[in-house]
């Protein structure tokens, strides 16, 4: 762990650096993938499962009291609204500007923290919520009034970000008693029943899918949610949250330029423009911190 004065490893930043850029392709995977939007969320968590298992097993397998496997499985739950609300919205729309506007999350946390734990928030707050919101009308205001089917993808994708702020809020509460490992497989758990659940009642095809598709889901799930959120919980244990928090921001950008070569999705002058003032005003309101 970093202590006070201690010089931050370069090692850290690099695994930072490299855990952003495995997120940033998960948008990526469920555009490549021929499958349902449910479908990839749950081979998303599979996969990811079976690559934390061994792990999980080898850190050893502590069971949380009563309360707290009770957060874990909202704190699921949350988790499985958001990604299957955010899948949903990339088959609508583009991947960088679904990706973009689910990076709010950290904005709705503000919020939540002000609602529900009545906490005070800064100025830099406020105004970063102001220029993150015309940054958001910006890039998705002209869909949302012209173009029904993109803009609800637009407006899924900001849900999704209001789930995801959920998610965090309870995650912060509850990381106290119980280690990254063991936490991210428990919630793997109840994402696991919840997108199965929801699979099975939507009747969703789950095993018939090109080799193309069976690659997007095991990347999505390994690369993805395995190995990128593993390097980002490495480097917070060097590397300040007030500094880990804006380099996230380095999600969207990324996913814009792989979807540009690979998917060739082009994106409008005031989208551009919008887009650098969402990541403006996510920037500030993470200088709170």
């Amino acid at each position: 762990m970093k202590t006070q004065g201690s010089e931050i490893p370069l090692k850290a930043y690099l695994y930072l650096l490299l855990g952003v850029f495995c997120i940033a392709w998960s948008a990526i995977f469920v555009k490549m993938a021929d499958a349902p939007a449910l479908t990839s969320g749950f081979y998303r968590y599979f996969f990811c499962f079976l690559g934390l298992l061994p792990i999980w097993l080898f850190k050893g397998i502590k069971i949380p009291d009563g309360k707290t496997a009770l957060l874990i499985i909202i704190a699921g739950f949350l988790f499985v609204a958001d990604m299957s609300l955010w899948n949903l919205s990339i088959l609508r729309t583009s991947a960088s500007v679904s990706t973009l506007l689910a990076n709010n999350a950290s904005v709705f946390v503000g919020l939540g923290t002000l609602i529900f734990f009545k906490q005070k928030l800064p100025k830099i707050y406020w105004i970063g919520l102001s220029v993150a919101m015309v940054g958001v009308f910006l890039v998705a205001g002209k869909d949302i009034l012209q173009n029904s089917s993109v803009g609800f993808g637009h407006l899924m994708a900001i849900s999704a970000a209001i789930f995801y702020a959920g998610y965090m809020l309870i995650t912060q509460r509850i990381r106290g008693k119980v280690d990254t490992v063991n936490f991210m497989a428990w919630s793997l758990l109840a994402c696991l029943f919840f997108s199965l659940l929801t699979c099975w009642q939507q009747d969703l095809e789950m095993i018939h899918f090109n080799q193309k598709t069976w690659i997007a889901f095991v990347g999505s799930g390994i690369i993805c949610h395995l190995a990128g959120w593993l390097c980002i919980n490495y480097a917070l244990g060097f590397i300040p949250a007030a500094i880990v928090s804006p380099t996230l921001l380095i999600q969207p950008v990324l996913t814009a330029i792989i979807s540009f070569f690979l998917l060739s999705e082009v994106l409008r002058t005031e989208q551009i423009i919008g887009g650098m003032i969402v990541l403006f005003g996510i920037y500030l309101v993470n200088k709170k911190s």
